[in-house]
């Protein structure tokens, strides 16, 4: 290849040394993300053994911390070391996919700045490498702190160029046939605790897949001249033990579809269906599901740490791909780039939470390439393939839900129907002490009195067992009442981010203007725009109190039950409450309720239900021109029927069960939080009822039918 012409009037990059500050200790921002960078390259250079050694390290130490990360890897020759490892984001990796024969090993770091992960752990590293039959090891100095001095030494501030440090390298003699690379890395920037290194170990040991056969091996040891439970230490992966139920899907190998899981009620166990291969690629995913009496013996045999049942990890053939070191003493900052936990809104009554599963989704690099390694490592790049992932994640995540709610709901009705058959035994043993009492022992008053105390106890049992069974019920019902409440509280925090945006908004335009004020004020030639802007201020102003009156009265709204009409509450809501937000906006709106149903409820629970409608409907008609927002109802024997429907853009469907899930919205850029479809399905849920997309009335449009139950106790 030819070299570029030069031009005199041309210019070149350049970058100073604040660029591999950011490249090092900010972008990679976690030490144990930068081991594993590190420990990612040893793979990636066919080591079958990576040492990963801490000396001297402990926070009581002063002499000499040090860390190295040692492979017998192929190592790197001079030209490897100075047209690629100092290189910043070479693309030695992009241009190669697969590492050096016999191994073959597809590579899993490609970005080209794990060598920067170094500087995250220290401010100095030697690097020590030789390939198989040289004599010699190169060895070569890299000082970071010197790079940032440069700087500082001079007389006024100026550029300092990156490029200007010499970076001193020298040879040693070697045996021929070692080779392998070490990072000596000095000036330790912190010390690690025993802690911090069982932190590492956990993670490493997460590093490989435990289903995907690596050949060659890949072994990983940790040791420390400290801390000696960690000499030569093996790093493995934890056998997965007591878990309560395990399924797994992957391609199906005679029709070639990818397989899904299904709750089957029928059942009570986890079915796998068919379906076609997704927009991101062929998976294979295994869960493994543990209630609590697993998950006390799980934490029993690891002391407590059930940092160890932490969600899904994703790996990469056979590499963990992301995210890195999630593990966080407070569970409150841990990473949830799935989405998890998000959905369940803390410890929610029906979802598995991160702290109840432990699955691995195996992907390749060949049939899923849409799904990429943010640069940070602590996520993937945001692309369309990427979200229908997660959609498919949380589908497979809420499967294990339905088998929880199967599980707890089986247990409720053998406890109740347990609670009834003894109380039906007590009858029969009381109904036979009197039998025995009349045929037998009539004429022998002896024997009356040794039955008498049975047949006070016998009723005493009937009695707490009759009061257990009215508790279980009252129970049931506060259970149901709790998680209206639960629910309500979620709504709250949707309408508190809408309100925290709008107030934000207002006070910017408001602080821009009195900006403007405070500086040009008093100024003729400024006049017109003064009375403009004091219009327009006091505009904001309105709107300011308009909203936080309406935050104060949704968050005062009490969570008492009343009977009330539903065909009422929907006429007033539709009619009169919204009639301004609809003149505004051009919808016409229909309400056609033929029967009216009595309903005892929370009534802002219910209103929150058509409310968040609504809300759904505005979005979606934003660009129609004709707009229609119709609500109609009917009663039968059993039943009490409502659709709404909206001419908007209408819903796929295939997201006709995705959009009921927590955080799930198509309509994020226009201010969808995910959160309304959710509370809707809740809420009508809590109602014993049912909320289901069904064809539209419209075309386009979209069309909820919401059933509720008729003359039941609720």
């Amino acid at each position: 290849m030819g070299k570029i012409k030069k031009n005199a009037n041309s210019l070149r990059w350049r970058f100073d040394v604040n660029t591999f500050r950011l490249l090092g200790r900010e972008l990679i921002t976690d030490r144990i993300t930068a081991v594993f960078e590190l420990v990612k390259n040893c793979y990636d250079a066919n080591a079958t053994e990576v040492v990963v050694y801490f000396n001297n390290v402990a926070p009581d130490k002063n002499i000499g911390p040090e860390i190295i990360i040692s492979d017998n890897g192929v190592g790197m020759s001079f030209i490897d070391i100075r047209d690629k490892w100092m290189v910043v984001g070479t693309n030695s990796k992009r241009t190669k996919s697969y590492s050096p024969g016999p191994f073959n090993r597809k590579f899993v770091g490609e970005k080209g700045i794990g060598r920067f992960a170094v500087d995250k752990l220290g401010e100095r590293v030697v690097i020590k490498t030789k390939e198989l039959n040289d004599d010699k090891w190169l060895n070569v100095t890299i000082n970071w702190d010197e790079y940032e001095s440069l700087s500082k030494q001079q007389a006024k501030p100026q550029l300092s160029l990156f490029t200007d440090v010499d970076n001193l390298y020298n040879y040693t003699d070697a045996n021929p046939n070692e080779h392998g690379t070490s990072l000596i890395i000095s000036k330790v920037s912190e010390p690690w605790t025993s802690k911090d290194i069982e932190r590492l170990y956990k993670e490493l040991s997460r590093l490989t897949s435990p289903f995907y056969p690596l050949n060659p091996p890949f072994n990983i040891f940790i040791s420390s001249n400290e801390y000696p439970e960690y000499h030569h230490k093996p790093v493995k992966p934890d056998p997965i033990k007591f878990y309560t139920y395990f399924k797994e899907v992957g391609i199906d190998e005679t029709t070639g579809l990818q397989e899904v899981m299904r709750f089957d009620r029928h059942s009570g166990k986890i079915v796998t269906e068919l379906t076609e291969i997704k927009s991101f690629g062929p998976v294979r995913l295994r869960i493994y599901y543990f209630n609590e009496a697993a998950k006390r013996r799980y934490n029993t045999l690891y002391k407590n740490d059930d940092t160890r049942i932490d969600g899904i990890k994703i790996y990469r053939d056979g590499i963990i791909a992301t995210p890195f070191a999630e593990y966080e003493d407070d569970a409150g900052k841990k990473r949830d780039i799935l989405g998890i936990d998000k959905r369940r809104w803390g410890s929610a009554f029906d979802k598995v939470s991160t702290r109840e599963i432990i699955g691995v989704l195996d992907i390749t690099k060949i049939n899923n390439p849409k799904i990429i390694d943010s640069t940070n490592r602590q996520d993937f790049l945001d692309n369309p393939e990427y979200r229908k992932l997660k959609e498919f994640i949380i589908d497979q995540v809420d499967v294990f839900g339905d088998f929880k709610k199967y599980a707890r709901d089986l247990i409720r009705t053998d406890v109740e129907r347990d609670l009834l058959k003894a109380g039906q035994d007590v009858k029969s043993f009381t109904r036979t002490i009197e039998k025995i009492e009349r045929d037998w022992f009539q004429d022998k008053p002896q024997f009356k009195q040794v039955l008498e105390p049975l047949k006070l106890q016998a009723t005493s049992l009937s009695s707490v067992i009759s009061q257990s069974i009215n508790e279980q019920k009252k129970f049931q019902k506060d259970v149901i009442r709790k998680e209206n409440v639960y629910l309500s509280l979620m709504s709250l925090q949707d309408y508190a981010a809408n309100i925290s945006h709008a107030i934000r908004t207002s006070l910017g335009k408001i602080k821009r203007m009195a900006e403007f004020f405070k500086i040009n004020f008093p100024n003729a030639k400024f006049d017109a725009l003064f009375k403009q802007y004091a219009l327009l201020i006091y505009d904001e102003m309105n709107t300011l109190i308009k909203v936080t009156d309406f935050m104060l009265s949704y968050a005062s709204s009490d969570i008492d039950f009343e009977d009330f009409s539903v065909k009422e509450l929907l006429e007033n809501l539709l009619l009169d409450a919204y009639r301004q937000t609809f003149a505004a906006e051009g919808i016409k709106v229909t309400v056609d309720i033929k029967d009216d149903f009595i309903i005892n409820t929370n009534k802002k629970f219910f209103e929150d239900i058509f409310q968040n409608l609504v809300s759904n409907s505005i979005k979606a008609l934003q660009r129609t021109a004709d707009k229609i927002i119709k609500c109609s109802g009917y009663l039968d024997d059993e039943h009490f029927t409502l659709y709404f429907s909206d001419n908007g853009t209408g819903i796929d469907d295939d997201d006709a069960k995705w959009i009921f899930g927590l955080y799930n919205t198509r309509t994020s850029e226009q201010g969808g939080s995910g959160l309304g479809l959710y509370i809707v399905e809740k809420r009508i849920e809590a109602l014993k009822g049912s909320v289901d997309l069904v064809q539209s009335e419209y075309k386009p449009g979209a069309t909820f039918k919401i059933t509720l139950p008729f003359n039941k106790d609720i």
